[in-house]
């Protein structure tokens, strides 16, 4: 994981390149209005086109609704589907997957305005931290150096399932620097806590007592 995309194309690409024999290229297909689908490619994990050959390091990018598969699942090219063509990919668990096209909409009054089509894969030797949202990694190598957001470094890290498959490279002083605003708020909740605290503590241990077999009776259970 990296914190811009000029050092993931850079490993992707000459990674790729390593591989022997010519790329398999799948192009994304776009379908409705412009402005949504436009939206949806720079939201879509996929690349709009995504070159692969056999033993590309790979990630899927979307959850399968069979649960075959998770958005951050990794694996390798282990070859392509001689009818259909579509990427067979050996994930860490020894399974072997079809990775056929899957589909990202934008709806509105249960009508599609626009949607894309794509293999749910990238290469996956490198990535941005920002596109690492929302996955969950079997392991991961950080480089933190040249992090320039907040919550990048807590992004990065909460990323990978265990710390076993944490390897860190490194961090400056913005990569776990917390927001201001986040900082006051926690001022605040603190205060309330502490507020709440004391007053909790002023009332008769019986009405205490009361209050907390009145509340578990009001959210439907027995005492």
């Amino acid at each position: 994981l990296f914190s811009h995309n000029i050092d993931v194309d850079r490993v992707n690409e000459m990674e790729l390149e390593k591989l022997p024999g010519v790329p398999k290229v799948f192009e994304m297909e776009e379908f409705g209005a412009k402005g949504f689908v436009e939206q949806l490619k720079k939201s879509c994990l996929s690349p709009v086109r995504l070159l692969l050959k056999k033993g590309a390091k790979v990630m899927f990018t979307k959850n399968s609704p069979e649960g075959r598969f998770v958005n951050g699942t990794t694996g390798d090219i282990m070859g392509f589907d001689a009818d259909t063509n579509a990427p067979l990919v050996k994930i860490r668990s020894g399974r072997t997957i079809l990775a056929e096209p899957m589909e990202w909409s934008v709806e509105a009054e249960n009508k599609v305005l626009a949607r894309v089509e794509q293999i749910p894969l990238r290469l996956a030797w490198a990535i941005t931290v920002h596109k690492s949202q929302g996955m969950s990694l079997d392991s991961a190598f950080i480089d933190l150096t040249q992090a320039f957001e907040y919550g990048q470094g807590y992004v990065a890290l909460s990323r990978v399932r265990t710390l076993a498959g944490l390897h860190l490279a490194g961090w400056n002083t913005q990569a776990l620097r917390v927001h201001p605003d986040i900082r006051l708020k926690d001022k605040e909740f603190r205060l309330a806590s502490a507020s709440a605290e004391e007053t909790f503590h002023k009332i008769n241990p019986n009405d205490l007592d009361s209050m907390h077999k009145n509340f578990i009776r009001a959210c439907g259970g027995k005492v």
